[in-house]
């Protein structure tokens, strides 16, 4: 009674009120009812998720009055779900050492809830919770156990029953399942209205919310209910709204609240003028000081005509962070600011974008000028909000307005009557109307258009949208639309998950086969080391109810011996996106589309992100939800809240039950840090060179853990405790490394990443992290300096370390790597190694101090000491006996000549797996340990047998003149290092060799006559050019001396060459040819050398 003792008076204080109240204290007196809220749809997905809303409700409920009992129906399903679900009940057995300690088995915790045992009850309820397992009543019984909790409150408390108010029913009924559950109701209502039970339902709804009742579903609702219709009247929502506020200080605000309205009293008979108690209502409208009424009136018709339960208009004024600002803002106060209708925009705004069929004129507008208007300064941008109020309302409300929201010039003005924007309204309005933001009409109303996007384009492209599976004909095209799904998924869903993985979004395909097709081919590419998460979403609840058929048909084929689906975590969620959801994501898409190819930017960035707000909303829902695990045949229901804690606890340890991630103290124990995806060469290290526990254990920081991972494994000694739980996963990894080394082929090549191939699928999982490197760096530390490199070094501590610190790179980035490829060494061939190296002195060559292996071996043979002596070592065979008696006298015979022999064969790498040649050449070494050294010593032994062997090759008749030039020839022709020369190699350079000297001996002789040729054809050139210059200078003096004995007498040639000339002018032509014919044929070649100089 002293709970509501205030409350009533106040309310109902006046004296016309007195029977009512009295009336409330009598009933309250003798009937207490326990109040059970719920609230909405609950994420309900399926008529078969109310049993668990309502079981939770009322538990809740009990709980905050410090009530906890259990009833038959209680004990009743707990032992049906242990019976179903053996498995999970033995496993939670084990684990949960409180139950444990009163039922060790299933069948004694049983037994004890049979008997009733309260106890036990809890702690079986206890662990139940722990493990996130819910047990959901079915609509049959949980009639019947809302009653036995009747009982036990009459019983135990002075509760008569129970007073179940489910708020904001409107979305229950406007959702697929309304009806259904409305069905389910009315059942358990029945049972409410015996005479002997005082339990009741009250259902608060939208009057619409009842519109899809036929008319014989309508009779059985009014039958089983009460049905009270409350409109939401302005005057009587003022009433409401004021009991939201407090009135603190009454002198201050009753000050206040007379100097606003002493000047805009108008306003008071504006928004009373319907009242039929004006002055109850005056009253009320001050009492929301400093709520402008004109904002208060808005905020009325905005409950009535959007009705929104999300976004109740009571929020708007409790539940409001602009709000709460404003009433704390001693500014606010102390410049007399009112809360004007740009706080209602604010706080309405998102309902109106997403209605875009009903509101979308109003948001686009809004989008389009929203960055002009807020420059514009915060009067503009109010009044602009304010307007767009009143047009939401208007197309809305139709004529049944009383004109208050019409967006005329006084409507408009009146909303900021009174306040800071008041004398710039008129001013903003002229500029609407002047820049076109909103023009004014005739009338003076200013009247907001629709979308200048064409409607036919639209409808085209939603159908478009609709129907084209590459586009949203399926919901997972929903979800892929961007990143936002999958960012959401993985920060709010799974962040939590220790181990690495990988997911996709799948829905309804066009049939289960594709479906299931790209289900498979996404876990072939998925890293076989991490969880692969199937995410199935839904539109509606059938495909819901399809998606739970599928995932469960398609994860049982593992048990027929299927491998296809295994270890596929299948989680179907519960929430759909919803039909209407659906629809509103195609309108807000086609919408974008069409922004987009009219190039209108800012309505397209506004329509994406709606839809993406849209996804976000959803994938908020689902994550509130609840989904069921399919995996291997099993089903998991689960909170997908709790989506993490399932995934680290129960299906990674059931997928990978040998990787460290099965160890349930580590998982309990060891931090995210510790799972982080990372190479860490600080653990590989400690684990490859720790000698004892306490040196494995030194690590610090996120790596400390680790201690969970060996300590039930290994003793101080860092050997495997007597009392190892059997599999367990530190000593499982160790054996299977020991065995693919045990039997591998020693003769080929041992690539890590190839043969631990295994280790990174189920049943092991290792990845990149610090439990997972350190299993791996323990299992090969057996095998330091036991494994060789493809150059023979053997690995060392450190070279382990870097090994296995490249192996999980490769695993980690999904690459090749050439590093990864090792050898092993045979114990013979490291004896024959340290027996070469003995024998043969290597190790004091220059730079082969460190010889390990048989390769290092051969490298120093061939490379250090018989490149230093210039000669191969068969060379070595062919010391003759002169040489070998000479001081120092040596012994050579064939068995020393099969050792060369053997040593060179092992040097090419031939026969080095050859068991029977490595025994012979140890044999051999033992048994001429000490000749060889003197062998070796002795000055000019590789020269002498080197050259035997070249005069042995009797085809050559090689000369001792001879042998420097054909060594030279052999070291310039032969390609390979000295030590990897052949006999039949330098044989046939050889041969070569007096090919090359016959061919240079030739080609000197065919020179020599060549010269000698061009030398005598030179001598006789010469001769016949001087006797040509001599006959030359013979013909001269003699043409000279005939030309004297022609002239004769010179007196008489004189007078005669006069003569001639005279006869010469006076002569004809034809005399002239004559004359010189005569002339010519005299027959002097003076003369005719003379008539040819005139020729031209």
């Amino acid at each position: 009674m002293d709970k509501i003792q205030n409350w009533v008076n106040y309310e109902y204080k006046e004296e016309k009120f007195r029977v009512i109240r009295e009336a409330i204290f009598s009933l309250r007196q003798n009937k207490r009812l326990l109040p059970v809220k719920i609230e909405g749809l609950c994420d309900m997905s399926h008529v078969s998720d109310l049993p668990l809303v309502l079981q939770s409700a009322v538990v809740k409920a009990l709980n905050e009055q410090g009530l906890e009992f259990a009833v038959a129906t209680d004990f009743d399903e707990l032992i049906s779900h242990i019976r179903n679900n053996g498995v999970i009940w033995d496993n939670l057995i084990d684990r949960n050492l409180t139950l444990k300690s009163v039922a060790s088995t299933r069948d004694k915790l049983i037994a004890k809830l049979l008997s009733k045992d309260m106890g036990t009850y809890q702690k079986a309820k206890d662990a139940q919770r722990a493990a996130n397992l819910a047990i959901v009543f079915n609509t049959d019984n949980v009639g019947q156990w809302l009653i036995e909790v009747q009982e036990m409150l009459r019983a135990n408390t002075d509760y008569k029953g129970l007073l179940i108010l489910w708020d904001e029913f409107t979305d229950v009924m406007e959702d697929s399942i309304g009806v259904p559950v409305l069905k389910a109701l009315q059942t358990i209502a029945q049972k409410f209205a015996n005479k002997e039970n005082d339990s009741f339902f009250f259902l608060i709804s939208h009057p619409s919310a009842f519109n899809k009742l036929g008319n014989e579903e309508t009779k059985q609702t009014d039958g089983r209910y009460h049905r009270m219709k409350y409109n939401m009247e302005p005057v009587s929502a003022f009433k409401i709204m004021s009991r939201k506020l407090e009135i603190v200080d009454g002198p201050r605000h009753q000050s206040m609240c007379d100097y606003f309205y002493g000047t805009n009293g108008q306003l008071l008979d504006l928004y009373t003028a319907t009242s039929n108690d004006p002055a109850e209502t005056r009253k009320d409208l001050q009492n929301l000081f400093p709520i402008h009424p004109a904002t208060a009136n808005l905020a009325t018709h905005y409950a009535t005509v959007v009705g929104s339960s999300s976004r109740s208009v009571f929020e708007f004024i409790g539940q409001n962070d602009a709000m709460e600002e404003f009433l704390a803002s001693e500014e606010a106060f102390a410049n007399r600011e009112t809360v004007t209708a740009d706080y209602l925009w604010d706080f309405v705004l998102k309902v109106f974008q997403e209605d875009v069929q009903n509101y979308g004129a109003v948001t686009e507008r809004f989008n389009n000028y929203r960055a002009h208007l807020e420059a514009a300064g915060p009067a503009a941008l109010a009044v602009f909000k304010g307007i767009l109020l009143l047009n939401a309302f208007n197309n809305i409300s139709g004529d049944n307005n009383n004109d208050l929201v019409t967006p005329s010039e006084d409507n408009i003005i009146n909303l900021f009557l009174g306040t800071q924007y008041e004398p710039e309204v008129e001013d903003v309005l002229k500029m609407f109307n002047d820049e076109g933001i909103i023009q004014r009409a005739p009338g003076g109303l200013y009247s907001v258009q629709f979308s200048a996007l064409p409607s036919h384009e639209i409808e085209e492209l939603k159908q478009s949208l609709k129907n084209d599976s590459s586009k949203f004909l399926y919901i997972s095209k929903v979800l892929q639309f961007g990143d936002t799904a999958a960012n959401f998924f993985k920060t709010k869903c799974v962040q939590k998950t220790n181990r690495a993985y990988t997911f996709n979004f799948y829905s309804e395909a066009s049939n289960d086969s594709l479906l299931k097709d790209s289900i498979k081919r996404a876990k072939r590419e998925a890293n076989p080391s991490d969880l692969f998460l199937a995410l199935m979403y839904s539109k509606n609840n059938a495909e819901v109810a399809h998606l739970r058929q599928v995932a469960d048909e398609t994860s049982k084929t593992v048990l027929n011996g299927e491998k296809d689906f295994a270890d596929i975590v299948f989680i179907v969620f519960d929430s759909p996106f919803g039909d209407k959801e659906y629809e509103r994501f195609i309108e807000y898409m086609a919408n974008y589309s069409a922004a987009q190819s009219h190039g209108f930017l800012d309505q397209l960035n506004v329509h994406r992100e709606h839809a993406i707000e849209m996804i976000k909303e959803w994938m908020l829902a689902t994550q509130r939800g609840n989904a069921i695990i399919y995996l291997n045949g099993e089903q998991i229901p689960i909170s997908v809240k709790h989506l993490s804690s399932q995934l680290n606890n129960i299906i990674a340890p059931l997928i990978f039950p040998k990787g460290p991630d099965a160890i349930e103290m580590l998982r309990a124990k060891a931090p995210s840090t510790f799972w982080k995806q990372q190479v860490s060469k600080e653990i590989i290290r400690t684990f490859v060179f720790a000698t004892s526990k306490a040196e494995a254990l030194s690590v610090n920081g996120p790596m400390k853990p680790v201690q969970y991972l060996i300590q039930d494994a290994v003793d101080d000694n860092l050997e495997w405790r007597q009392d190892i739980p059997a599999g367990h996963p530190f000593k499982v990894v160790f054996d299977f490394v020991q065995n693919k080394i045990k039997y591998a082929d020693k003769s080929l090549l041992f690539n890590f990443a190839e043969k631990f191939d295994d280790l990174r699928r189920p049943p092991y999982g290792l990845a990149a992290n610090y439990a997972s490197a350190a299993m791996v760096a323990f299992a090969l530390r057996p095998w330091v300096n036991k494994i060789f490199d493809t150059l023979g070094k053997p690995l060392d501590q450190m070279r382990i370390v870097d090994a296995v610190s490249e192996l999980f790179n490769v695993w980690d980035k999904g690459k090749s790597s050439n590093k990864l490829s090792f050898k092993f060494q045979t114990p013979e061939e490291g004896k024959l190694c340290k027996a070469l190296v003995n024998t043969l002195k290597l190790n004091r060559l220059s730079g082969y101090s460190d010889i390990s292996s048989l390769k290092d071996a051969r490298f120093a043979i061939t490379s250090g000491l018989l490149e230093g002596k210039g000669f191969p070592l068969w060379s070595l065979k062919y010391m003759d006996d002169t040489f070998c008696s000479a001081h120092p006298a040596i012994i050579i015979n064939d068995d020393i000549r099969r050792l060369f022999d053997n040593i060179v064969a092992i040097c090419a790498e031939k026969d080095i797996r050859n068991p029977a040649l490595v025994k012979d050449t140890l044999d051999l070494i033992d048994g001429y340990r000490a000749d060889i050294p003197d062998i070796l010593s002795k000055p000019g032994n590789f020269e002498n047998g080197f050259f035997n062997f070249l005069r042995s090759q009797e085809s050559i008749k090689l000369q001792d003149s001879e042998l420097g030039s054909a060594y030279d020839f052999i070291k310039k022709h032969l390609e390979s290092t000295v030590g990897y020369w052949s006999e039949n190699e330098v044989a046939v350079t050889l041969k070569d060799w007096r090919i090359a000297e016959n061919e240079a001996i030739e080609e000197e002789r065919r020179r020599q006559e060549e010269e000698d040729r061009r030398k005598k054809e030179a001598e006789d050139r010469k001769k016949q050019e001087e006797e040509l210059k001599r006959l030359e200078e013979e013909a001269i003096q003699a043409k000279d001396k005939a030309k004297q004995e022609l002239r004769g007498n010179l007196a008489a040639l004189s007078k005669k060459k006069v003569s001639a000339r005279e006869l010469i002018d006076n002569a004809s032509r034809d005399m002239l040819h004559d004359i010189l014919d005569e002339v010519i044929n005299l027959d002097y070649e003076f003369i005719v050398d003379k008539i040819l100089e005139h020729q031209k």
